[in-house]
């Protein structure tokens, strides 16, 4: 299971290049603009050719490795992509997130196969480093974008939000849960879509309290404000807490703990940071994606085949086995649950339209 995988270390991993920004740029730059020069090249993206290894990029946020989530998730699927494909794999990382365009330009000139950007706070300068780089493929995950040669790969994280839903309202002996939020944005609110309805299938009564961290993309990393928002949360009658906020949702499982109340993971399986206290992890198999991505491109095919949109059905949304909770949550809520994963993968139950209450009225 993904939780159970070791996350390489990428500064002990000699295989995977890791370039930052800072003053390390001017000197990459001025050696990148000689090669370039020299073998007078128009355009860093180059065709395929036999015995040529593809040469794809992955820019994750700054600071975002050990998030044990979401960027984790994308580099150990970076890393099964080199030893399974023979790519040549290299891990961007930007210093901060000032000056973005600047660092996506010099490797943009670095004559890259693709670029794979974690999440879309790179969006707007993708978008412009794409205009000066037509020929270099994009690909932004978590978003639904098609524009020239920048392709969205999103996610229906409303489809297990929907079970972790369904499961807080029944854990719930308050009818009061909580969704912590990193910052609301369309990705976000699918998984707060999906938590509200589930709540509502389970106990229509049930009072979703829903807040967000930040207006911009630092609610991802901020774990300790996180963890106090929780606390009050909590302290005003949640007692079970969704949180869909990052490296941020570590604080939450941290106040959980603490109150031995619940809380919900998400991305990676986080269950055993604080056992019998999460009660499942959405999980949101980004690994997946990439590898996908790098494959479709390794076979030859245009960018434009890339799959675009990923769920239940595909494998890459799903929850954990109640693994640490099983006591808490009991078998006959973990066999509901079952029930409600095939019946959102057969198509029967949608997850984005608020459904009517089961005939039984549980």
């Amino acid at each position: 299971m993904p939780g159970d995988e070791r996350i390489p270390d990428p500064r002990r991993e000699p295989r995977t290049r890791r370039l930052r920004g800072g003053w390390r740029l001017a000197l990459f730059a001025l050696l990148v603009g000689l090669v370039l020069l020299t073998a007078g090249c128009g355009d860093p993206a180059q065709p395929t050719t036999p015995g040529r290894k593809l040469r794809i990029g992955l820019m994750i946020t700054p600071k975002g490795l050990n998030d044990q989530g979401f960027n984790d998730l994308a580099y150990a699927g970076l890393k099964e992509a080199e030893r399974k494909h023979g790519i040549e794999a290299i891990l961007i990382e930007p210093a901060t997130m000032r000056d973005p365009e600047a660092s996506l330009r010099f490797f943009a000139g670095q004559s890259f196969d693709a670029i794979i950007a974690v999440g879309v706070a790179f969006l707007e300068p993708i978008r412009t480093i794409a205009s000066e780089h037509p020929q270099l493929p994009f690909f932004v995950i978590d978003s639904t974008i098609d524009e020239g040669s920048i392709r969205g790969v999103a996610f229906r994280e409303d489809e297990g939000s929907f079970l972790c839903g369904y499961l807080a309202a029944r854990v719930s002996r308050t009818g009061k849960i909580g969704f912590i939020g990193g910052v609301k944005i369309e990705v976000i609110e699918r998984f707060a879509l999906g938590y509200r309805n589930g709540a509502a299938y389970a106990a229509s009564a049930t009072e979703v309290v829903e807040r967000y961290l930040a207006n911009d993309f630092s609610g991802f990393n901020r774990p300790d404000e996180a963890n106090a928002l929780a606390l009050d949360l909590y302290k005003n009658g949640c007692d079970v807490i969704y949180a869909a906020a990052g490296a941020s949702g570590l604080g939450v499982i941290s106040a959980a703990a603490k109150t031995k109340l619940f809380a919900i993971g998400v991305d990676m399986n986080q269950d055993a940071m604080a056992p019998g206290h999460v009660l499942t992890s959405m999980l949101k198999r980004v690994d997946l994606v990439v590898e996908d991505v790098v494959k479709t491109l390794k076979e030859g095919k245009d960018p434009g085949a890339v799959k675009r949109s990923y769920g239940m059905a595909d494998g890459a949304i799903d929850l954990t086995d109640f693994q640490f909770s099983q006591q808490v949550v009991g078998d006959e809520l973990i066999a509901q649950i079952g029930a409600l994963k095939q019946q959102i993968i057969s198509g029967a139950l949608s997850t984005r339209a608020a459904p009517a209450p089961p005939a039984d009225g549980r």
